[in-house]
């Protein structure tokens, strides 16, 4: 058996949240929407990734792709996706409270993970942000103080 890997992305999420240029500010603002449904995509399908992360998010273009699938999980249609006991491998700083308490976790301790790097995408782009916000406003101060 052979295996042929070309690379797949520029770089990974985390990379790009280490220095965004304002040019990568349109990817961060898209791939919230791309993420969230990448991870309802897995769910409907009875799958948990179970290792959501920057690291695990690769950059292409302007496109976000979520990576690393060798700790995820699927479950036979119509039952639920919660595991208990002892989890596998978890990157802490993205892990739930149940994951790292070793309660009973689903779907939601993945919806967690998806929060915390939302939360990291967030402040990078709040300078973006608020930049934008002060000149929008700027702009507006002066087309109503032309027209008045």
């Amino acid at each position: 058996m052979a295996l042929l890997i070309t690379p797949v992305a520029e770089c990974d999420l985390k990379m790009l949240l280490a220095n965004p240029s304002p040019e990568q500010h349109f990817i961060l603002r898209n791939a919230f929407g791309c993420l969230a449904a990448a991870i309802h995509y897995l769910h409907d399908r009875n799958c948990r990734h179970k290792d959501i992360k920057p690291a695990n998010i690769l950059v292409k273009n302007t496109k976000v792709l979520l990576s690393d699938f060798g700790t995820a999980r699927n479950w036979p249609a119509g039952e639920r996706g919660t595991t208990t006991g002892v989890p596998g491998p978890y990157t802490a700083p993205y892990a739930a409270p149940e994951v790292v308490e070793w309660e009973a976790r689903n779907e939601a301790a993945d919806i967690w993970s998806l929060g915390c790097v939302f939360l990291e995408m967030l402040v990078c782009l709040i300078p973006y942000l608020v930049d934008h916000i002060l000149i929008t406003r700027r702009l507006c101060s002066r087309a109503k103080a032309s027209t008045t």
